[in-house]
């Protein structure tokens, strides 16, 4: 049986520039390839974006896509994300399974959730 090794979902964008700056100043490494598409790494981690425009034939992109990201310290992302002073981060809070978490929006409505394990003391 084959082995997994990477996951990194596609996200959508309406403007590539905006992504590039945004992703940047919550400290991913953006590469844009070409005009169309980018990477965004950080930690071993991969965001894809693909450009979506009132042109693309395919109705299956639309802005708003989601991923979350499991974290060693949710509160020191936290911080970090907030001082960035891009996009909108929620406070973080426990949803009652045993996590510390929040959530970042970007500009095109992209979610990315995050979060730390609690430890069994803090459930």
């Amino acid at each position: 049986m084959a082995v997994f090794r990477s996951v990194a979902p596609i996200l959508p964008t309406s403007d590539m520039v905006r992504t590039r700056r945004h992703y940047e100043c919550l400290g991913f490494a953006v590469t844009v390839h070409g005009d169309g598409y980018a990477t965004a790494a950080r930690d071993g981690v991969a965001l894809h974006f693909e450009l979506v425009t009132d042109q693309v034939a395919d109705s299956a992109w639309r802005p708003g896509g989601a991923v979350y990201i499991g974290v060693d310290d949710a509160d020191a992302l936290h911080a970090e994300w907030v001082a960035a002073g891009v996009g909108t981060t929620d406070d973080l809070h426990d949803p009652g399974f045993g996590v510390w978490e929040a959530a970042h929006t970007d500009p095109d409505g992209n979610i990315v959730r995050f979060g730390s394990p609690l430890s069994p003391h803090e459930r």
